[in-house]
């Protein structure tokens, strides 16, 4: 189920979201790239809908949003402002409280939308811009308990498991896709931003799940430590680019690109402006932001909220031990982001 999906609530992801800032910041030439190739019609009465698929709580979504908003200033003049409408869409169970707080801040409409992705959010030909980042990794269901490890390329999946995974994956990138042309008008554009990866081999990233892991091992019970699973799956670039799936859902490619980022945590760690205790206190948090649900949605229905919470401290405490035993350094890699730029025919 996709309530897994959901990140830390209470402003928790907004202040522990900073590789996801980076990563939106590096998007930003993209986002020019895509205003540039823009070539749906409109009027001066028409609204100017842009969408942001996955929003979370919005701190990191705002600053996208307003580099769409200075760069259509920029092509179509100060006075499209006037016509924007912005909608903000995550699950149902987001934080829009939180959401709000920082959308306020824009002159321009905004409006939210409490629905999945996999779905279809807005009326046909209506999208004039859509943006998404690192946000459809989240797979819609899990396909199969991952019977030895919680992440699918974390080196003990079976050939089965990986395939089930693989099949989920693909079957919701398509479903994504489906629905953004329907929505789109015809020569809006997509940018997507999106967790990937070179091949399955990919092991840069996988201290973070292996210490996952190990403190499932150690806090859970053996029926829990089954159900969890990090529902993610990172598509690699070709997955996301496929020429037979654009052509079909009427998607004209207009670039593509990987792209390995540095993860701001752990410079400011090897900068020295952090020492290593902060570090753990800040890469953890980082963590928990996004991964918390999927712990909380692996426990038994029979658990009291007061040991959901023991459950949960004890969990992020054996983390940050995990780190302080085998060091900063084993954490240092960030991981590999995909930008992808499609223009609806």
């Amino acid at each position: 189920m996709e309530t897994s999906n959901v990140m830390k609530q209470n402003q928790h992801y907004n202040l522990n979201s900073t590789p996801q800032l980076a990563t939106i910041q590096k998007s930003f030439s993209y986002i020019q790239k895509a205003v540039e190739e823009h070539k749906a019609k409109f009027n001066s009465e028409d609204v100017f809908s842009i969408v942001d698929y996955g929003c979370s709580h919005g701190a990191n979504s705002f600053v996208a949003v307003q580099a769409i908003i200075q760069a259509l200033t920029q092509k179509y003049g100060p006075t499209i402002e006037n016509q924007i409408s912005v909608i903000y869409n995550d699950l149902p169970q987001n934080d829009w409280t939180s959401l709000f707080q920082v959308a306020s801040q824009s002159s321009v409409t905004s409006l939210a939308s409490g629905k999945s992705f996999y779905q279809q959010i807005l009326p046909s030909n209506t999208v004039q811009i859509g943006y998404t980042s690192t946000a459809n990794h989240w797979l819609s269901k899990k396909p199969c308990n991952l019977r030895e490890h919680c992440f699918a390329f974390g080196g003990k999946s079976s050939t089965e498991e990986l395939k089930m995974w693989s099949m989920q994956a693909a079957e919701d990138y398509r479903l994504f896709l489906q629905h953004r042309s329907n929505e789109l008008k015809k020569g809006a554009v997509l940018v997507c931003v999106n967790l990937s990866r070179i091949d399955v081999n990919d092991t840069g990233i996988l201290p973070i799940y292996h210490n996952l892991y190990r403190s499932a091992i150690t806090v859970l019970d053996q029926d829990e430590l089954l159900n969890y699973n990090i529902q993610e799956y990172f598509r690699s670039l070709e997955e996301q680019t496929d020429p037979s799936l654009l052509k079909e859902l009427s998607f004209e490619l207009i670039c593509a690109d990987l792209h390995l980022l540095e993860n701001p945590i752990y410079q400011d760690y090897y900068q020295k402006n952090i020492n290593l205790e902060e570090f753990i206190e800040k890469y953890t948090e980082f963590i928990r932001s996004w991964s918390e649900s999927s712990l909380i949605s692996c426990l038994r229905k029979d658990r009291t909220k007061e040991e959901q919470m023991k459950i949960s401290e004890k969990f992020w405490n054996e983390f940050r031990n995990g780190i302080r035993l085998q060091g900063a350094e084993l954490f240092e890699n960030n991981l590999y982001r995909s930008y992808i730029v499609l223009r609806k025919l």
